[in-house]
């Protein structure tokens, strides 16, 4: 009976000893990536033709992750201009005092197949709208990104998401003319 217990003992420990060694086998085969953050696109942005009167600054912003990297405060008629590496996700908001902020959502992720030879270029323009018309609007569409930008494979470009867009300022300009 005593040898029966002592070898029921032993079989568990022998088990218990090759489960490590498994998952410490496992653990080993584990093969690190390096991810590629080169620098791959220029984001550029500026007012529209249709903010003739604002006059003053404005500050643009620059998210990485949701973390605060970049900062420019500008003359109204100035563009903004940022470097974004590859394989990241970007915010960028842009904001004028009594006006509702703007931001915009950049994907870099760019397939690694994709040779780059010289940066991509996108441009953003943009107005903004009296703070005094936000009671009109749903407080996430005030909050959510105007723009969805990333990379499209087809056009060898960054674009944005134009039916993302249009729904949203569809939404809006109906809270705007019928009350939502």
């Amino acid at each position: 009976m005593k040898t029966r217990g002592l070898s029921f003992k032993f079989a568990c420990m022998v088990i218990l000893a090759f489960s490590f060694v498994k998952v410490h086998a496992q653990t080993d085969k584990k093969k690190s990536t390096v991810i590629d953050t080169s620098e791959c696109l220029e984001f550029t942005g500026s007012f529209d033709g249709t903010v003739k009167d604002f006059d003053g600054t404005y500050t643009a912003k620059l998210y990485l992750d949701n973390k605060l990297i970049a900062s420019q405060v500008l003359k109204v008629k100035k563009k903004f201009a940022f470097l974004l590496n590859k394989n990241s996700l970007y915010t960028v908001r842009v904001e004028k005092d009594g006006y509702i902020p703007k931001t915009v959502s950049i994907n870099t992720n760019i397939p690694d197949k994709v040779e780059i030879t010289d940066l991509y270029r996108f441009h953003f323009e943009t107005n903004l709208l009296s703070n005094d018309l936000s009671v009109h609007f749903d407080d996430d569409d005030i909050d959510f990104p105007v723009a969805l930008v990333n990379y499209g494979k087809r056009c060898d470009c960054f674009e944005f998401n134009k039916e993302y867009t249009e729904s949203l300022i569809h939404r809006m300009v109906n809270d705007l003319m019928f009350g939502g």
